[in-house]
């Protein structure tokens, strides 16, 4: 526990490590070492973090590449990089400009995602918008508002190969209203459902209303 009243700061500058805790902040500018877990109001990092435990923070802010072992965990994450995660990730919402890597669930409210993922588990949330500029993978996506398009902007070209394919792939799409391009799934269910240009999509089940790309594969439709 920490005493009443003491303020703790952690700042990394070029090249160190810290034990893990509770701390008002973290600031990390080089190659920054957490041996353990550690929470925070604020965790800003510029270059590398390695987190050997979980992190915990009001607000994430990072340029650069951070491996968490454990979870993620937090209320506002803005990722400028690749964030590599052991564990799951939980937040009110997240900021992706860049590779996102999770091998649990990844539970955002507003997931806001340019570039490319792989989640292993659930990727869900309020609202989902990914614009797709590197290999997007998640075993299933929920939301109320799914979308799905390419991205335009150029600002990827250091994590993504020009050979990469720039779509998204699932087994399951599930939300309210859907709107996909260029993406791969088994199954699409939703209320009202857009495929778009680019979409492959084996069974689409929707409540309300169904709109087909002709740059679009659906094998079988199903209104419920």
């Amino acid at each position: 526990m920490m005493a009443a009243g003491v303020s703790r700061k952690v700042k990394i500058t070029g090249s160190g490590s810290t034990s893990g805790g509770l701390f008002d902040s973290v600031r990390v500018m080089g190659e920054g070492q957490v041996l353990g877990s550690i929470e925070s109001e604020l965790v800003k990092t510029m270059g590398s973090l390695n987190v050997t435990g979980s992190l915990k923070a009001g607000q994430y802010q990072q340029i650069g590449e951070t491996t968490v072992s454990g979870d993620a965990l937090g209320g506002y994450m803005n990722v400028l990089g690749q964030l590599s995660v052991t564990g799951r990730v939980r937040c009110r919402s997240m900021k992706l400009r860049g590779q996102l890597d999770v091998l649990g669930e990844c539970e955002v409210d507003h997931f806001d995602a340019r570039g490319g993922f792989h989640i292993h588990g659930l990727l869900s949330g309020k609202e989902v918008d990914i614009r797709t500029w590197g290999p997007c993978k998640a075993k299933e996506i929920g939301g109320n508002k799914v979308t799905v398009r390419r991205s335009k902007w150029g600002g990827m070209k250091q994590w993504f190969s020009a050979s990469q394919k720039r779509e998204l792939t699932a087994e399951l799409i599930e939300g309210d209203s859907i709107y996909l391009e260029h993406t791969t799934a088994d199954v699409v269910r939703g209320i009202d459902v857009t495929i778009g240009a680019g979409c492959r999509i084996g069974l689409v089940e929707y409540r309300k209303s169904l709109k087909v790309s002709k740059d679009a594969e659906v094998n079988e439709q199903l209104k419920l």
